[in-house]
Parts: structure tokens; sequence; C-alpha cells
């Protein structure tokens, strides 16, 4: 995983992760509704300060303005995401829409964890391959 939250499904996880961010509370692009919109900081420093990634899509977004809502730049960059569909604050959510978000992001999770170990068994393979090509 790319975040040390193993937790990005909850909106106060996903706040965490914004270090620095772009705008302050009196703007409508702020942490707390980039949070609210699904969004978690992947910033690695001052020139990509505003990347920001759903924790259920995958869509990652840049150039964010000061006036941008994050809910409406989600929904127009990643529509068919489980998330924006919804619509809804966390605090909003039904008990089965709550339940529904997270069965979703630990799928996505798994995947990318499954992802993640095949290519280091990949590198592995490829590193016993050269040793033993090596010794002929």
């Amino acid at each position: 995983m790319e975040n040390e939250s193993s937790l990005l499904f909850l909106v106060e996880e996903r706040i965490k992760t914004f270090k620095n961010g772009p705008f302050n509370d009196k703007n409508k692009c702020n942490v707390r509704n980039m949070a609210e919109a699904g969004f978690y900081s992947v910033a690695t420093g001052v020139e990509d300060a505003d990347a920001a990634k759903c924790f259920l899509c995958g869509k990652e977004l840049d150039g964010w303005e000061s006036t941008d809502d994050p809910w409406i730049e989600h929904k127009s960059h990643a529509a068919q995401c489980a998330f924006v569909q919804l619509g809804k604050k966390e605090d909003d959510l039904l008990l089965s829409e709550n339940l529904s978000v997270i069965k979703q992001y630990m799928i996505n999770e798994t995947k990318q964890m499954g992802e993640m170990a095949k290519e280091k068994m990949d590198k592995k393979a490829k590193s016993i391959q050269r040793k033993c090509l090596a010794r002929k």
C-alpha cells in the first residue's frame, strides 16, 4: 500500500494524509471537503502538493483550484466510482451503503496486495534465474 493507513475508507483517516493542504478552510476546496469526497493526499513534495487520490476508485487528480468542489470534480473525472455514485458524506451513509463501500475497498486492497506480491515474486524468480544462468 502506498499509504501507511489501511483505513482510508474513513474520512478522518483521509484527512490525516493531508499534511499541507493547498487551501485553507475558507475555500471550497479544503482538506475536509476533499476527504469527504473520498480523496486522500498522495503528495510527495512541493510540486505535487495538491495531488489526491480516491480511496475507492483510485482516480488521482491534481491542479486543484481553491474554488473547485471536490465532489463535482470527482464525479466529472470518475462518474463510475461507487463512492461518487452514492453521493453522500460518510456520516450520511446507511449501514448497508457503508458496508458496501468497505467491502469494495477491501476487495480493491486485496487485489492491490496480490499484485504487489506477484511483482515481488516475479523479481525474485528473475534474480534466481539470472544466478542459475550465470553458474552454467
